[in-house]
């Protein structure tokens, strides 16, 4: 339980998903002392918002409203993530961590409507997204309270969470307490953890895994891969995608497009093992087909379009920008400062990228105003380049780079001795 301290502020916005956990959260407040005001955030996850707001009524809250995120996710973060094409830790395309600075910024919001709140968010402290929500609460709004009900209340699990609203006098279906997987979606992804994936030497059925989850993703019909096209056409402009095959399109709507057309296609997850920010391994399965053709096209574009050092500055940008969307660090200078930094290198992304999917996607073509790349230099015919000046070169990058004989390490020689001692037992099949 809470102190009266912590009780000052009665009116609390909740950030609340429908979910058994945020659920069994609006009666805890109650018992608190809390005036629950809940704030479902629409970021694409096709939820019925309209039912989970009835639900949250029912349990107590006092209002539940919705708050439309869609456009502000689509503007001002998912275009960084493709022209930059930035992954936490080369693998992790940021679903959830795309949302969560939005959905707090719309709690910040709805709590100064209610003349200063409690901000209250659902997640336990193995996790990144309790820091993503409590970061961006501190920068957006440091005299607000902060409570995040699992570190501080006696529940240990979900079986718990039902018997609680059970005895409130609550009906809760069995199924989502028994539920084998924890799944979260936008309008960029799907992520699906929990089961069998938390035990690292289990072997996975990742076709039971994919359709367990084949009517939560985007939840509309959608092309059997067998049959969806193979190949795909993106067109970039200063590296957002304006296009698909030919046809103008929001990138809201190339997003989704892709997302529907080719989810159950056998490249579109990722099955990622991730270093979360607390220090904890975990492993999740990532649905992202769009994710993977845009941010493919975009490093290619900018493989083709950039200079070596203008590239090595790209890469760097996007693995700082992945790093800092991971970690909660959206309302920073940092972010601004890396977002200001690449947008001459992003202004040069402008082109058609064609994409071919099979066996698995690939570059096919770049068709790019600005690519530095030249047939005449890289070909292996003839062309008017001079080999001869290479040696100039040659000699110039040695004397800038190494500028003096190797000398052998005393231990090389024997490692050397090893790798022959080696040999030779095997060779004598001892």
């Amino acid at each position: 339980m809470l102190n009266n301290e912590q009780l000052e502020t009665k009116p609390c916005v909740l950030a609340y998903s429908g979910g058994l956990d945020t659920s069994a959260i609006i009666p805890w407040l109650l018992d608190q002392g809390f005036e629950v005001h809940c704030l479902l955030v629409d970021v694409g996850q096709q939820d019925d918002f309209a039912a989970s707001c009835e639900k949250a009524l029912m349990l107590g809250a006092t209002t539940a409203i919705v708050s439309d995120q869609r456009q502000a996710l689509l503007q001002d973060i998912v275009p960084y993530v493709i022209g930059l094409n930035a992954k936490y830790e080369s693998v992790y395309r940021l679903g959830t961590a795309l949302a969560r600075p939005l959905i707090a910024a719309a709690q910040v919001e709805r709590a100064y409507e209610l003349g200063g709140a409690t901000l209250v968010h659902g997640a336990t402290g193995k996790g990144n997204d309790q820091v993503r929500f409590e970061h961006a609460y501190r920068s957006l709004a440091p005299e607000l309270p902060v409570l995040a009900p699992w570190k501080v209340w006696s529940f240990k699990g979900r079986r718990d969470l039902a018997d609680y609203l059970i005895s409130k006098g609550y009906t809760v279906d069995e199924l989502s307490i028994e539920k084998t997987y924890s799944m979260d979606d936008n309008l960029w992804h799907l992520s699906i953890e929990g089961g069998p994936l938390e035990k690292p030497d289990a072997e996975l059925d990742v076709h039971a895994i994919m359709s367990a989850a084949d009517t939560r993703f985007n939840n509309v019909a959608h092309y059997a891969s067998s049959h969806a096209p193979t190949k795909v056409e993106i067109e970039f402009s200063q590296g957002v995608p304006v296009a698909l095959n030919g046809e103008a399109a929001s990138l809201g709507q190339i997003v989704a497009d892709l997302n529907t057309t080719y989810q159950d296609a056998p490249w579109a997850w990722d099955l990622v093992i991730e270093n979360r920010f607390t220090g904890i391994k975990s492993r999740g399965i990532y649905v992202n087909p769009a994710a993977v053709l845009l941010q493919l096209a975009a490093d290619n574009l900018a493989r083709a379009t950039l200079n070596q050092p203008a590239y090595l500055q790209y890469a760097d940008f996007g693995n700082q920008y992945a790093n800092l969307l991971y970690q909660g660090e959206y309302y920073s200078d940092q972010r601004l400062v890396t977002e200001a930094a690449a947008a001459p290198l992003l202004a040069r992304l402008t082109g058609t990228v064609t994409v071919q999917l099979l066996p698995t996607p690939y570059v096919a073509k770049i068709d790019a105003p600005e690519t530095l790349f030249k047939e005449d230099l890289a070909t292996f015919e003839d062309s008017a380049f001079s080999h001869a000046d290479a040696q100039g070169f040659i000699s110039l990058t040695w004397q800038s780079r190494l500028a003096r004989p190797f000398k052998s390490k005393p231990q090389n020689k024997v490692i050397h001795e090893r790798a022959v001692a080696s040999d030779a037992v095997v060779a004598s099949g001892v």
